[in-house]
C-alpha cells in the first residue's frame, strides 16, 4: 500500500486552477463544478479507503520520500457519466510524512495531446511545471 491511513489536508495548485479548472468552470455550471470540487476534496482526504478501488491509480511513486504522483478518475456533478468513462482526471501528488496531498493537474480527456500515452503527458506537464517532482518524472 502506497497511502497511509491519514486525514490529509487537500490543496489545489495555482497551475491546475489557472490552466484546468477554468475550462470545467465554464464548460459546467458553476454549482456543478464547486461541488465537483468538494467531492473530489473529500475522496483526497481519505485517500487510504479509496486507494484499493478503481478510483485512483498510481503513476509514480518514491519509497525513500514517501511520496507519490496519482490520478483519480472523477465525473462532475450532475452528469450520468461514471467517473472511469467521464475521461475526467485529478493528477496529484501525496505526501504521507507531512499528509498533504496537492492537485497538481485536472483535466478531461480532450486536454491531453494526441501524440504519446496519457502517462507521458502527465509527467511532462509535472516536469515542465512541478520543478519539485521532476525527481519522479
Amino acid at each position: 500500500m502506497y497511502i497511509n491511513d491519514l486525514n490529509f489536508r487537500v490543496e489545489f495548485s495555482s497551475y491546475a486552477e489557472r490552466h484546468f479548472c477554468k475550462d470545467f468552470l465554464k464548460k459546467y455550471k458553476t454549482k456543478k463544478w464547486l461541488s465537483t470540487k468538494q467531492t473530489i476534496n473529500d475522496i483526497l482526504e481519505k485517500a487510504f479507503g479509496f486507494q484499493q478501488t478503481q478510483l485512483i491509480d498510481i503513476i509514480k511513486y518514491s519509497s525513500e520520500e514517501n511520496v507519490g504522483i496519482f490520478k483519480l478518475d472523477f465525473r462532475v456533478a450532475g452528469t450520468n457519466d461514471s467517473p472511469k468513462t467521464s475521461g475526467n482526471r485529478a493528477v496529484f501528488s501525496l505526501c504521507n510524512n507531512s499528509g498533504v496531498i496537492k492537485i497538481l493537474l485536472v483535466y478531461g480527456k480532450n486536454h491531453c495531446d494526441k501524440k504519446g500515452t496519457e502517462t507521458q503527458w502527465i509527467l511532462e506537464h509535472i516536469k515542465n511545471n512541478f520543478p519539485e517532482f521532476k525527481y519522479l518524472c
